[in-house]
Parts: structure tokens; sequence; C-alpha cells
């Protein structure tokens, strides 16, 4: 990796914070959001393949975000879009946060492609929309980009933040006792099967209203397994856009969504916080491209 990730995390920073939408008080991305509290137990399927005990057998809290992919805060949630999901497991070796989309892949694989989609999705100002001709263009020349554009096209308003699969997309290793490592890559499957809306959606339509009264109606609606899908050698494990073959899978453990959280955000949830037992893997430009960025993201946030 010879990328600059400090000094190309703040020009992608800086890109995202000129969007007239953006707002400085909420993040870059995945502006708008709603925090909730719930607890992982984990299965006991990965005991013997990870000395992580918030994974193998010990009960973690967990604090959970639920968010819209853009920068605009006050975009409605009848929009059809992807969605976010990121959770922070306080474990008793440490914190584990599991940072996920509803896209099955990354859009990029490096920040200079990805300063290239950004000005590709820049609004016309004829139009005030992004240029479909651009975005062609793009894909054009970024063919691994097409997984996840397919995606956001067809993307549809859930019925629920709990009624979506999140794809963790970068993959990471589970260590055992003797130091080996197994690469592998997780979702938040939920328990329910996955549910849409049927267009026309109403204007006001809020999930964050739809999760709290769910919360406070069905709760035992509102919970996810973590599948966690166990690689081979010849995986990919520095690419964020390849979607691995079928490969086996077993469930880690089960998140319960319990409440909506009265903590305030700002509270950041960073892709790269692993505990013992879990490593990361070399060379994936994007994974710390995030981390830099999301960082940038908090202090911009948190400084007034």
């Amino acid at each position: 990796m010879t990328t600059d990730i400090e000094a190309t995390a703040r020009r992608i920073h800086e890109v995202l914070r000129s969007a007239p939408s953006s707002s400085r008080s909420h993040r870059a991305l995945h502006a708008k959001g709603t925090l909730a509290l719930g607890t992982f137990d984990p299965s006991g399927a990965l005991a013997d393949l990870t000395t992580a005990p918030h994974l193998a057998a010990d009960s973690s809290p967990a604090t959970i975000r639920f968010s819209h992919p853009g920068g605009d805060p006050h975009v409605s949630d009848a929009v059809p879009s992807g969605r976010g999901m990121a959770v922070k497991l306080r474990g008793p070796a440490g914190v584990h946060d599991l940072v996920g989309v509803s896209s099955p892949a990354f859009l990029v694989r490096d920040g200079a492609s990805f300063l290239e989609l950004l000005a590709a999705r820049a609004p016309d100002p004829a139009t005030g929309a992004p240029d479909p001709d651009r975005m062609m263009a793009f894909v054009g020349t970024h063919p691994e980009s097409l997984p996840a554009v397919q995606a956001a096209m067809g993307a549809q308003v859930p019925s629920s933040y709990t009624s979506l699969t999140y794809n963790g997309l970068h993959t990471f290793f589970l260590v055992d006792r003797a130091g080996d490592r197994r690469p592998f890559r997780w979702s938040w499957v939920p328990v329910g099967s996955e549910r849409f809306l049927e267009p026309p959606v109403p204007d006001g339509f809020d999930l964050a209203v739809e999760l709290a009264d769910r919360l406070a109606t069905a709760p035992a609606d509102a919970a996810f397994d973590l599948v966690v899908a166990l690689g081979e050698p010849d995986d990919p494990t520095d690419d964020p856009t390849a979607i691995w073959p079928e490969r086996p899978r077993v469930v880690a453990g089960r998140l319960q969504v319990e409440s909506v959280s009265r903590e305030r955000d700002p509270i950041i949830f960073d892709p790269t916080n692993v505990t013992e037992g879990l490593s990361l893997p070399e060379g994936d430009e994007i994974l710390q491209l995030r981390r830099a960025t999301y960082g940038l993201s908090y202090s911009t946030r948190t400084s007034d």
C-alpha cells in the first residue's frame, strides 16, 4: 500500500463536506441515523476459531446505530436507498465495532478511485442531480464497482431498519489459541425475513419512529443473527469490491435490539476496532481510509 492514507482521507473528507446538504454538526456520510441499545449473545460456534471472548462465550452490551448512507441529515426515509447498521460491542477484551451496510460490496478498492467516484456523482448544476453519463463512464473504467452500483440502483424502502441484512464488506481474521488465522466476512441477518414497502411510500415515513414503535410493541422482532462466512486461503482479503464465492457459514450469535438509546450522538464506530482473537487484513486501503476519514468527520462534528 503506497497511498498516503491521511492525506487522501483529508481530501475525501473535504469533498464530502463541500456538498450543499452537508452539516458540520453531523457525519460526513450516514448523517441521518438513530441510536439503540441491545445485547449480543454468542452461540459458541466460533469458540475453537477465536480467543475473542465476546464471540465465544460472553454476552456483551451493544450500542447500535441505524442510518441512511448519505450526507444529508434531513433526507426522507421514503426515498429508496441502501441503509447502514453499526454495532459497538463492549466485551471483556475491549471494544469491537462491526460497521455494515445493506450493499453486497463496496464501490471501489482504493482512495484515488473513491475520489473519482465522488466527482462522477457530483450534482450537475443544470439539474441538481448526478449526470447518468458520468456515472456510466465511471463504471466503464471501474467494472469492480458494478455490484455495488446495481445494488444502489435496485434499492427499495425497507419496512424497518430491522428488516434488512447488513454486510461488513471487508475481510477480517479469526485468531485461535495457537495463533492460526482464518479469514472471515460477516453479515447481520434479520431473524425475520427482509421486508420492503410497496411504492409509493408516504413522504412522512420515518424509520426511527417505526423502530421506536416496534421496540415498544414487538421487541422480539428486532433481532439479528451474526452470520460468519469462513474463507479459504485463496479468497481475496484486501478488496472490499470482491464478492466471495459461497463459503461455509455459521451463526456466531444473536443481537437483540432492546431500546432506543438516549445517549447523545456523537459516537464513533471504527471498522478497524477489533479485540484479541481478531486481526485486520493487510493491504485493504479502503478499510484504512474509512478509519482515517471517520476520525476527521468525528473531529469536525465535535469541534463546535
